[in-house]
């Protein structure tokens, strides 16, 4: 089976991004991944809240260093498949925009494959993006068994910035491990002097991201990219 997950949790020291996830934005990244994907799955956000119309399934705070995302490693958890019954995982970002098939992206055959950041190598910015991950749970356990919350964190974003995506550019083969791209359909909010989508939504677009202290539902974000009003909503 396949799942699609996103997170949600409370964590007061990441307050300074700029805005709040709740509920609500979980619900609408349910409604646009079901508009978007024919395959056969199931949606489920990862939290400790209740959510009307949404599976969820526990936290695992084993990881979590106060913030950061180091929490979302619990998904490399060599049991977390078993727990969630599934036997691959397409795991979003709460604040990404659904614009087109899915299908293409789950069809991906490789037991693990993430989106390579395109703002790499950009000064701080590391080689993988871990916005969007597809992989069969269990396939790659060093990014979970071999973080330690303790000391992990004091050197591991002395090269990259991003600190989760720092570790597992730290952890995994550049070479060999398969990527999302642009060429997939997956981009993320252009920013000065950077990569990324602006005014125009490109033809093979399926995934946004909307990187830094912005999101989808703010209006100033809506009005610099009128495009996501079409796209996201329940």
């Amino acid at each position: 089976m396949l799942v699609v997950t996103t997170y949600l949790w409370r964590d007061p020291s990441r307050a300074n991004r700029g805005y709040v996830c709740g509920p609500e934005h979980v619900q609408i990244l349910k409604a646009m991944v079901h508009r978007n994907l024919t395959v056969p799955h199931r949606f489920v956000c990862v939290t400790d809240e209740k959510i009307d119309g949404v599976e969820t399934f526990p936290l695992n705070y084993a990881k979590h260093v106060e913030g950061t995302v180091f929490l979302r490693l619990m998904q490399h958890n060599p049991k977390y498949g078993a727990q969630l019954n599934a036997t691959q995982v397409l795991n979003l970002d709460v604040d990404m925009v659904v614009t087109g098939s899915l299908d293409k992206l789950v069809s991906r055959t490789a037991d693990f494959t993430i989106w390579k950041n395109p703002n790499f190598p950009t000064p701080k910015r590391a080689y993988f993006q871990s916005s969007v991950q597809l992989f069969n749970p269990g396939s790659r356990p060093q990014l979970y068994e071999e973080f330690d919350p303790l000391t992990t964190p004091v050197w591991v974003n002395w090269r990259f910035g991003g600190r989760e995506q720092a570790w597992i550019s730290e952890c995994l083969s550049w070479k060999d491990t398969p990527v999302f791209t642009d060429a997939d359909g997956v981009y993320g909010l252009g920013r000065l002097r950077g990569a990324g989508i602006y005014e125009t939504l490109p033809d093979n677009a399926c995934l946004v991201s909307t990187p830094g202290a912005r999101a989808p539902w703010q209006p100033q974000v809506q009005d610099d990219f009128p495009w996501i009003k079409e796209h996201y909503h329940v």
